[in-house]
């Protein structure tokens, strides 16, 4: 069967949607994630994303990448890390300040910073953008809103501060009703030649219905995250400088954006020269992998950087005190007949243990453990190198299912130690080290250039009308456009609160992977208690390595200034 190329400038355009190709097609070659379909991180421990947090709060500072290597604010900052929160210690923070400082060296050549980096990354800048670029973007959409007619205006969500300019949900590609060219050219940006195109263009072909699928995963079903009656229109991008050089040239005409309107051609086209430099700092490359005898063909996504904690479990602090070893074990003459213990209330099981039992139980009560630190496994000097396939603890031996004889016994012989039997059992393969790689999208896509969705919308704020409680949680599209990365630019704010963005990504727990050791009172056949008990988490673990709800919920997102600052991030 031949491979199936993708190409919108052949006559007729092979492109998702036409000509007998499905619109939810996935090509057997490397590419970039698109969405939520394509990425899942790995789950970070508590401390890591307080980690990302810190890093983040000292790069919102005035002057932080100068600050950042004077004695004086290093001692004032790390006064406030750690009474802000109990994860920062001093290896916590000694890492911190050699990735911020190692930052503020990057942020003084290239003028931008990546925050949240593990897997992907936030880029942002505060002087990506011109003073200039910035008033003619202001202004410009001060004319759009101003010229906007009533019935635009009613086009736009009723009874929402949110005023749509350039909406690509206005006039998409509709299938069944919108005409398209066939002829493998594009609509430019000259209004003349538009009525030629309308008479030449025919009707996109209507799409069937995705089949009901019975799958737990119905957030992931093609119907939630695929489109069969619309998608967006992008614009073609395409690069004009030599080689090297991100500056483009809008070459077909922007959806819902006359192009009459030159200014806002002009600024737009600049904002997409700086996106491009942040976008090839976040974007995540996926590589295909060949169907085998056990798994079809997929896509598997290569992060940026690797993570700075990898642990698959956590040591436990308590010891069994040598004296309680010597204790008689529990003696089968203490044993009643099961019609005895059925007289008895549960509360009185316990009076017939013996002394080591009720030892071990009281053992079980005391155990804690601290939150593993960077820099056990690898230093931060590896971490940059990639040298992270080492973990703290773990992994699980996934290829030995079941229980190993002779550490059976030896558990049985010294029952204290079935707290560590991860460090008498056979270790997993370590994982891989990690392999960077750079991407330059002005140079891997200077011939076929890009496509781009533009979205402009104002929010505004009127006395019936005096407050706007933010977007849901979301990523922009669906999957039929395909759509990568992100750059998002807020250029103006008066009278209100100062606005803020958060971000968010899906994670994987590969829970067979991990050491989970049984401790606590609900070992006890005869207690149905627990230490641990916590219905947010399907294994009391989780919540004590990964963080409880409320730490979760601070550090699962992070909210961020943006007026004035350029974002460029990947869409996960």
């Amino acid at each position: 069967m031949p491979e199936l190329i993708l190409d919108n400038k052949t006559c007729p355009p092979k492109v998702p949607g036409f000509h007998d190709i499905p619109i939810d097609v996935e090509l057997p070659q490397d590419q970039f994630a698109a969405g939520i379909k394509d990425w899942r991180g790995t789950i970070l421990t508590a401390k890591e994303l307080a980690m990302l947090d810190l890093i983040n709060t000292v790069t919102e500072r005035p002057n932080w990448h100068v600050r950042i290597f004077q004695q004086e604010e290093i001692a004032r900052w790390r006064e406030d890390a750690m009474s802000s929160s109990s994860l920062i210690n001093d290896p916590t923070w000694n890492w911190c300040l050699k990735e911020l400082q190692d930052k503020a060296r990057g942020f003084e050549k290239r003028g931008h910073v990546l925050v949240f980096n593990t897997g992907s990354g936030v880029c942002k800048s505060d002087t990506a953008i011109s003073s200039n670029i910035h008033s003619e973007l202001r202004d410009a959409t001060v004319s759009s809103i101003q010229g906007m007619d009533r019935e635009t205006r009613s086009l736009n969500v009723q009874k929402s501060p949110v005023v749509n300019l350039i909406d690509p949900s206005l006039f998409p590609l509709v299938y069944g009703r919108t005409k398209v060219l066939t002829g493998g050219q594009s609509c430019g940006m000259d209004q003349a030649s538009w009525s030629l195109c309308i008479q030449e263009g025919q009707t996109a072909p209507e799409q069937p219905q995705f089949p009901q699928e019975n799958s737990r995963l119905h957030w992931l079903s093609h119907d939630c995250i695929w489109s069969t009656k619309f998608q967006w229109l992008p614009c073609e991008v395409e690069f004009t400088e030599p080689p090297g050089s991100t500056k483009v040239r809008i070459t077909s005409y922007i959806n819902n954006l006359h192009p009459t309107n030159r200014n806002m051609y002009s600024a737009i086209k600049t904002v997409l020269a700086s996106s491009i430099k942040q976008w090839n700092k976040i974007l995540i490359q996926e590589k295909w992998n060949e169907p085998s005898e056990y798994r079809i063909g997929h896509c598997e996504p290569c992060p940026r950087e690797p993570i700075r904690i990898r642990t698959y479990g956590v040591d436990w602090k308590a010891r069994f005190p040598e004296w309680a070893k010597n204790l008689p074990e529990d003696s089968k003459k203490n044993q009643l007949p099961a019609e005895e213990y059925e007289r008895m209330i549960p509360e009185d099981w316990k009076t017939r243990w013996g002394l080591r039992r009720t030892a071990l139980t009281k053992y079980a009560h005391m155990f804690f453990f601290e939150q593993s630190d960077p820099g056990t496994a690898y230093s931060y000097e590896d971490w940059k190198a990639g040298r992270t396939g080492e973990a703290i603890v773990g992994p699980v031996d996934q290829g030995n299912w079941g229980p190993v004889f002779e550490t059976e016994q030896f558990l049985l012989s010294n029952p204290w130690l079935e707290p560590y039997r991860w460090a008498y059992e056979p270790k997993g393969r370590k994982d891989d080290d990690h392999q960077f790689y750079t991407v330059a999208l002005q140079d891997e896509f200077r011939e076929k250039g890009l496509q781009v969705v533009v979205k402009v919308h104002s929010i505004e704020l009127e006395p019936d009308m005096p407050s706007f409680s933010g977007e849901d949680w979301h990523t922009e599209g669906n999957a039929n456009e395909h759509i990568v990365a992100n750059a998002i630019y807020a250029f103006d704010s008066d009278n209100v609160s100062e606005p803020q963005i958060s971000f968010r990504q899906r994670l994987a727990h590969a829970g067979n992977r991990y050491v989970y050791d049984k401790i606590g009172a609900d070992d006890d056949p005869d207690d149905d208690e627990s230490d641990f008990e916590d219905v947010e988490y399907s294994d009391p673990e989780d919540a004590l390595i990964f963080g409880p709800p409320d730490l979760e919920e601070k550090y699962a997102c992070w909210d961020v200034k943006y007026i004035g600052r350029l974002f460029g991030f990947e869409i996960i």
